[in-house]
């Protein structure tokens, strides 16, 4: 399918988040209409202030904790009318306690309710781009250099939270996330053969200039909070840090 070309009007899901911004003002620049999600009304207002010179070409619509099973068709309004989306919503964290409930559930919950949606109330959707993470392919069980492609899956990591449960390894929780939502994605799309398509990308770890709205460090996002914590050196650098392109 081609691109989605501007001036095209672009969802952009947890657009409060560290990447989802950068997105956000990526498409703005290049003469996108954005629509973006976010939880709640400050953090929506945040980012109207932050973009107030693209004028009406930013707006945003709140969508609360897609993890909720109480919050089916979280995104049924918000993808209305809209030509493409860009899903980066998804939790990195490295503190859940109840990796089904708080972290894998909502990741798998959120990517396959949102093209449930588009399925259902978005036909002028062309293209679906889901920001997942080499998490989902870099697997901690092989040696380090091993080559990957598109073919790959982290299997060990998965594994890992099956058979520990809450007492696996932090990363491992979030890193099977991505692995289970991606996956159900594609199954998704291989199940029900939509009318538009859907691209992933798998960055490692992130960093940069923060645009999003950070009040104090401990605010910061999982990835820039790393970099802080080894910049300040106020504590010994977490193991996840150090192997960070596994992130």
């Amino acid at each position: 399918m081609p691109p989605v070309e501007a001036p095209a009007t672009i969802l952009v899901t947890g657009a409060s988040g560290f990447i989802a911004v950068w997105v956000c003002k990526a498409l703005l620049d290049a003469g996108y209409t954005v629509r973006g999600t976010v939880r709640s009304k400050p953090k929506g207002d945040y980012l109207v202030e932050l973009f107030k010179t693209y004028g009406d070409n930013f707006q945003y619509v709140i969508v609360e904790d897609i993890g909720k099973e109480s919050l089916d068709g979280a995104f049924d309004e918000a993808v209305k009318g809209v030509d493409g989306i860009a899903h980066t919503a998804s939790p990195f964290h490295l503190q859940a306690d109840d990796p089904q409930g708080k972290i894998r559930r909502p990741a798998v919950k959120g990517t396959v309710g949102i093209l449930e949606s588009v399925d259902k109330y978005a036909p002028s959707v062309q293209r679906v781009v889901i920001t997942s993470s080499a998490a989902a392919i870099v697997d901690s069980a092989k040696p380090i250099g091993s080559h990957y492609t598109e073919e790959n899956w982290n299997e060990y990591s998965p594994k890992q939270v099956e058979e520990k449960g809450k007492d696996a390894a932090p990363i491992d929780k979030y890193r099977s996330s991505k692995v289970l939502a991606e996956r159900a994605a594609w199954a998704y799309v291989e199940s029900n053969k939509p009318k538009w398509d859907i691209a992933t990308l798998n960055p490692p770890m992130v960093f940069g200039p923060i645009l999003h709205q950070v009040e104090s460090p401990e605010s910061l996002n999982t990835s820039i909070a790393s970099l802080y914590k080894i910049l300040h050196a106020k504590e010994e650098t977490p193991k996840e840090v150090l192997l960070a392109p596994a992130l």
